[in-house]
């Protein structure tokens, strides 16, 4: 089964990602980390992406194309889809290639992502995630795992979260209705408990 989550940041997707592929046994794909992992092993396309991602631009869609193909052709037929598409023209580039047996939008309203994103800490040593809203370390200020010290993302700032906010609405709605229109649109609130909403997800997919 192939998956695919939309959703505005801060809305959960990495984590429903993680928690469906534990369950099933997919294999979660983000352009995100496809990107840090051409980047790393200094692939040519990692060269190309660094490129545009040191400017603050977004990688064109002709690169990240040849990224994720690659990828979801090994995940043969069983992904979680995380990041990809985000407009119209990857959207129509995924369908023509692969088979996508639903699509998760988890709904969240803007100002509840400002306030969740702005609860992101990161651990500068080993990069684990945290939340002080509802994923807060056992000890303030350092990490369960390794004792490093929790640090704001450069980018969790209220200027830079408002306008990928904006950006988001922009490029995505346009993918919501292509996919409400074929039939395949799930939407979830995703105002809940991450337990709640994987759970209203499995009764979905069913």
């Amino acid at each position: 089964m192939n998956i695919i989550l939309i959703g505005i940041q801060g809305s959960g997707k990495g984590t429903q990602a993680k928690l469906l592929c534990e369950r099933y046994g997919w294999i979660h794909i983000t352009t995100g980390e496809l990107f840090r992992e051409h980047i790393k092993n200094n692939t040519e396309l990692g060269k190309i992406v660094r490129t545009f991602i040191e400017r603050g631009e977004l990688v064109p869609d002709k690169y990240v194309f040849k990224i994720v193909e690659k990828a979801l052709r090994e995940a043969e037929r069983k992904f979680v889809l995380d990041g990809f598409p985000r407009n119209l023209s990857q959207t129509e580039f995924l369908v023509e290639k692969f088979t996508i047996d639903h699509v998760i939008l988890l709904d969240l309203k803007d100002d509840l992502a400002m306030k969740r994103l702005l609860a992101r800490r990161i651990c500068n040593n080993c990069g684990r995630d945290y939340n002080v809203l509802f994923k807060k370390p056992e000890i303030a200020g350092k990490c369960d795992v390794c004792g490093g010290r929790l640090v704001k993302r450069k980018d969790d700032n209220e200027t830079a979260i408002k306008k990928r906010i904006e950006r988001f609405h922009l490029e995505t709605n346009s993918v919501i209705d292509f996919f409400r229109k074929k039939g395949l649109l799930i939407k979830i609130n995703a105002d809940q408990t991450p337990q709640k909403i994987h759970s209203q997800i499995v009764d979905k997919i069913r």
